[in-house]
Order: C-alpha cells, then structure tokens, then sequence
C-alpha cells in the first residue's frame, strides 16, 4: 500500500466500529478520521457522500457496504468467512445490523448526547433522534422496556455462544457485525449485563483484536 489506510467513522455508529474491528482482525494498520453527527462536509469533500463507514484506500473510495468483500480481496488472510460459510456469515451479520442494534440503540439513545463532543452535535443528535422517535421523555420513560427487549436478544448471541469462542468457531463477519450492533451500549459506558458472561468475554476478546 502506497499509504496507510484511512477510515472515516463516527464512535456512536454500529457499521463503523464493525469495519474497524475487521480492520483490527485483517491486522491492517489504519488511521481513522472522526466525523462529527451534524456536520460532514470534510467526508463529502474528500470521498462525494456522506455515508460512514467509508474507507480510503490507496486512493480507491470503499462505502461501508463493500468494505467486508474489499477487505477479503485486499487481504484474504485471516478469511472473515471460515469453513467457507460465506452465506451464514453474512446472514447473521445482518441480523445484527437490522434487529438486534435497533433493540440496543433505543435503549441507549438518551445516554449518547454526553458522549457527544460538543454543545452543537449533542443538539442536533437530540433534534433528529425526536423527530425519528419521538419526544426524549417518554423514550426515556420507556427505557425498562427497551431494556428487557434489547436483553432477549443479546440472550440469543450469549446461547449461540455456549461452547465457542466465535459465532461460526472462528472470527468472521458475523462476529464483527453483531459486536458492531451492541457496541452502542459499551460507547455510552454501559457494561453487558450480568446474565450474559460468554457475550462479555467475546466482546473482551473482540475489543482486544489489533
């Protein structure tokens, strides 16, 4: 590579801390350039969207929904699709992104504001948040109930892990897109619950990649 990778991300967004933990995993050595929540013109100018995850790659723009096939051209080993399940890789990698990260996000979404870098972003998360979701109090009402709900799903990852390190017994895409999904929860300094100790030390062992 002519130049270090560069990665545009945002901490509070769950398809950006799963491309950096399959960069981490690839054993790819990358910067990573913080975009702000309300304010994108430094990613548009330099890639012509406003989409993150984006990766830079000796000048070639990657978008966050090719950097797992891009990583595995660019650097097939380790495979992030063992025993060449490809297909369940990515089955269980979207469940992580479309089902599980909403049952985590709602529950944590009034605790990101203080995670948030200034007055300004914190404001205009809260603004889009309202209009998406409605008003802050009652999401902040209804957080038990987020709660139990976002606990019923992390149960399915903690069984799916009983006898293994790793959702397929190897590290794949689905480890990084489920991790990806729950990572909200640890960004607004929350702990995986108790009940959940294989799901914690996987989370340990996928946070200490890299």
């Amino acid at each position: 590579m002519a130049s270090r990778p560069l990665l545009y991300s945002m901490d509070i967004s769950h398809y950006c801390i799963a491309a950096d933990r399959m960069l981490a995993f690839k054993g790819v050595a990358f910067d990573t350039r913080p975009v702000p929540y309300h304010d994108k013109q430094e990613l548009i100018k330099a890639t012509g969207q406003d989409y993150v995850p984006t990766l830079v790659w000796d000048g070639k723009i990657v978008a966050w929904q090719d950097i797992p096939d891009f990583l595995e051209a660019a650097q097939p080993k380790p495979t992030l699709y063992p025993w060449g399940q490809k297909g369940l890789a990515i089955l269980l990698e979207h469940w992580g992104h479309q089902v599980l990260e909403e049952r985590v996000w709602r529950y944590v979404v009034t605790k990101v504001p203080p995670v948030l870098h200034d007055d300004r972003e914190r404001w205009v998360f809260e603004e889009m948040q309202t209009r998406a979701r409605g008003p802050w109090h009652v999401l902040e009402m209804r957080r038990e109930e987020f709660r139990q709900d976002m606990n019923k799903h992390l149960a399915m990852v903690e069984a799916t892990l009983e006898g293994r390190e790793w959702i397929l017994g190897q590290p794949s895409l689905a480890d990084f897109g489920i991790y990806g999904s729950m990572s909200p929860l640890l960004t607004v300094g929350e702990a995986v619950p108790d009940e959940f100790p294989r799901l914690a030390a996987w989370a340990a062992r996928i946070r200490a990649l890299g």
